[in-house]
């Protein structure tokens, strides 16, 4: 089992080198790789992560953990609204990730060619994110508190 992971992680990261060799080529996107539900047994141990590597993909596990809480947080709150308030939270909700990725991309310009940029971005969404978490927690209690 643990061989078939080392052959899929080499693979990705052969599939990642040959993409980075392509002139103008951009990042990819890591957040709609669910490492949550497959993560790859060399790579659980995130309090003793000592390589690059590692930490990038503990760092791209922490942000998609934050993310899933995020979205289970955000239908909460989608349920407790009206329609018309439905249309206002789904617009802020929009406009965050637009803020979210133009904050990020910050980063991105700081650490652009380095071996750290994915886990700069990722730690970067994730604070963004549990950020954003509290504020849609607030807004579900305040309308748990008018209901």
């Amino acid at each position: 089992m643990r061989t078939k992971h080392i052959g899929l992680l080499v693979g990705c990261l052969m599939a990642i080198s040959s993409w980075a060799q392509k002139p103008g080529a951009q990042s990819p996107a890591l957040e709609h790789i669910d490492i949550l539900s497959h993560p790859p047994d060399v790579f659980t141990n995130c309090d003793n992560a000592q390589t690059q590597t590692e930490m990038n993909l503990c760092a791209q596990m922490r942000f998609q953990k934050a993310d899933h809480e995020l979205n289970a947080v955000y239908k909460q709150l989608l349920g407790l609204v009206s329609n018309t308030d439905k249309t206002l939270v789904i617009e802020a909700q929009r406009q965050w990730i637009v803020y979210r990725d133009a904050h990020c991309k910050i980063y991105e310009k700081m650490y652009e060619g380095g071996s750290a940029l994915s886990m700069v971005l990722a730690n970067c969404k994730e604070a963004t994110t549990l950020s954003r978490i509290n504020e849609l927690k607030e807004l579900v209690a305040e309308r748990k508190l008018r209901q």
